[in-house]
């Protein structure tokens, strides 16, 4: 029902405030375990595990634009989400880490002006209107947490690898289990040996090939060994060092992967974090559409559901604008 009122600006249950931003700590502090632990022990679990937790967040952080009426108050709520993202980093704070949680939250509270300021300048309640100016911001900034969190992994250092092979081989298992390069590339499997992986390929080639297909079978065999032992050579000489080819495809990538980056140029290798960081932010602000929308969508959810229940109402200004409260 909408009720006339006086003072609708002001925030009116401060118990239901800490509630919001209670959950939108949960939400955060989730995401940033999940991170860690896949930055730490792979699992493409983890991952999904951390991103739908970042989408709770992302609705939650609407649901707050909605809801909190008080400038300096939703801020501090959205700054204390932002230090639960970074609670477990503790160990890894740098100036990079430090910068990129500073900018990250500049692009919250931006996101929380865009949709208050939409909100405030509206005679009604449009949900989703309001949601997609407050939104893209919040995806930028949980973009520059990521990268930074992520790039922080990084020891130039040590010669082990900074991406953990149980994470690198999470992240490719859903492009193998797609089936994507296998409509791509007919034979490449990422889980099978690199060897067979490579017989396989060149088999097809030859089987492809009018003029090679009418050759006796040994033959072929005899090609198809000369063509595996050229690439192996030349995959070796890439590498700069010898590699294992009886391992999973993924195995000897990551392998090959690992060699390269630390032959890189001194100077390239010392920037290696901070480009990272900035490829992730820009892998996670190309998907900013679904993000939104699935965002959104459970934002809408729960708005609706608040609303039911009687957490909030709409109600109705002097001057016949819709507003919501805390009831």
């Amino acid at each position: 029902m909408d009720l006339p009122t006086d003072g609708v600006s002001l925030d009116r249950s401060k118990v239901k405030i800490i509630i919001l931003a209670f959950f939108g700590v949960v939400f955060s502090f989730t995401s940033g375990f999940f991170l860690q632990v896949f930055m730490l022990n792979g699992g493409g679990n983890n991952l999904l595990l951390s991103s739908m937790a970042a989408l709770g967040f992302m609705a939650e952080f609407v649901i707050c634009v909605f809801f909190i009426k008080t400038g300096w108050i939703l801020n501090l709520a959205v700054f204390i989400q932002s230090l639960a993202f970074f609670a477990l980093f503790y160990d890894r704070l740098s100036v990079m880490v430090g910068v990129g949680a500073a900018i990250g939250f500049l692009f919250f509270i931006s996101g929380i002006y865009a949709g208050r300021s939409e909100l405030e300048n509206t005679l009604e309640i449009k949900f989703w209107k309001i949601s997609k100016k407050a939104l893209p911001k919040t995806i930028a900034g949980i973009g520059i947490f990521a990268g930074v969190v992520c790039a922080s992994f990084i020891n130039i250092d040590s010669k082990d690898f900074f991406i953990p092979r149980d994470a690198f081989n999470a992240v490719v298992a859903p492009i193998t289990d797609s089936g994507l390069l296998e409509k791509i590339v007919p034979g490449f499997d990422f889980t099978g040996s690199t060897e067979e992986t490579i017989r396989s390929i060149a088999m097809r080639e030859i089987e492809n090939n009018p003029q090679l297909k009418l050759l006796p079978d040994s033959i072929k065999e005899e090609l198809l060994g000369k063509a595996v032992q050229e690439v192996k050579n030349q995959a070796t000489g890439l590498a700069g060092t010898q590699l294992n080819f009886q391992n999973k495809l993924s195995d000897t990538i990551y392998d090959f992967l690992a060699v390269k980056f630390y032959s890189l140029p001194e100077n390239i290798l010392n920037s290696t974090p901070i480009l990272i960081a900035i490829f992730i932010f820009l892998v996670i602000i190309s998907l900013v559409w679904p993000i939104r929308l699935a965002a959104a969508f459970i934002s809408f959810l729960l708005y609706e559901t608040l609303l039911a229940l009687g957490f909030g109402a709409i109600i109705l200004e002097g001057r016949s604008k819709e507003n919501i409260i805390l009831k």
